[in-house]
C-alpha cells in the first residue's frame, strides 16, 4: 500500500477557508445586513430599549383592540426581535473578540520574525563596518532602503533652511 504524504496547506489556503467559513455565518443570520442605511447613529436610541419594554408593548397590543389596529407592529414581531437580540448578541461579541484576536495573532507572528530580521540587519551592518564583506554591502543597503532609512540625494544636498519657504514679515502694530 502506497502512502501519499499529506501536503501542508499554505497560509493563503487556510485564510481562504477561514473567509469562506466566516462568510457562511452570514447565511445563518436571518436579515443580516452590513452597516449602511439607516445611519447607525439613528439606531442608538431605539436599539437601547429593554426586552421588558418590548414584552410590555406586546402585552398592551394584545390587550387593546384599538392599539392593535393603530400599531404597525405585532406582538409576535416584538417578541421575535427580543429573542433575536438575546440569541445573537453573544454571537456579535464572540465575533468581535475573534476579530481582535486574529489581528493580535497577525501582529505577534509578524513582530516575532520582524524583531529577528532587525537583529540580522544590525549584525549585517556590523559585519560590513568591521570586515570587508563586499557580498553583504548590497544586501544591507537593500534592507536599509526597505526600512526607509535613507534620504534622497536632493534632500541631503540642500541645507535645512533652503527646504523651508521664507517666513512672511510680521504685520506692524498700529
Amino acid at each position: 500500500m502506497t502512502v501519499v504524504p499529506e501536503t501542508p496547506m499554505t497560509h493563503t489556503e487556510r485564510a481562504r477557508l477561514a473567509l469562506e467559513h466566516i462568510r457562511g455565518i452570514k447565511e445563518l443570520i436571518r436579515g443580516f445586513t452590513f452597516v449602511a442605511d439607516p445611519d447607525p447613529r439613528a439606531l442608538n436610541a431605539a436599539k437601547s430599549v429593554s426586552d421588558a419594554f418590548l414584552e410590555m408593548t406586546a402585552v398592551a397590543i394584545e390587550a387593546s383592540e384599538e392599539l392593535a389596529q393603530s400599531s404597525r407592529v405585532t406582538p409576535a414581531e416584538l417578541r421575535d426581535a427580543a429573542g433575536f437580540s438575546m440569541a445573537f448578541t453573544p454571537v456579535a461579541k464572540e465575533l468581535t473578540m475573534m476579530s481582535q484576536a486574529v489581528s493580535y495573532t497577525v501582529a505577534v507572528k509578524r513582530s516575532t520574525v520582524a524583531t529577528l530580521a532587525l537583529q540580522v540587519y544590525q549584525v549585517g551592518k556590523a559585519l560590513v563596518r568591521r570586515t570587508i564583506r563586499p557580498v553583504l554591502i548590497p544586501h544591507v543597503e537593500s534592507m536599509k532602503l526597505a526600512l526607509g532609512k535613507t534620504r534622497s540625494k536632493a534632500t541631503a544636498a540642500k541645507p535645512p533652511d533652503a527646504a523651508k519657504p521664507p517666513a512672511a514679515p510680521a504685520p506692524k502694530a498700529a
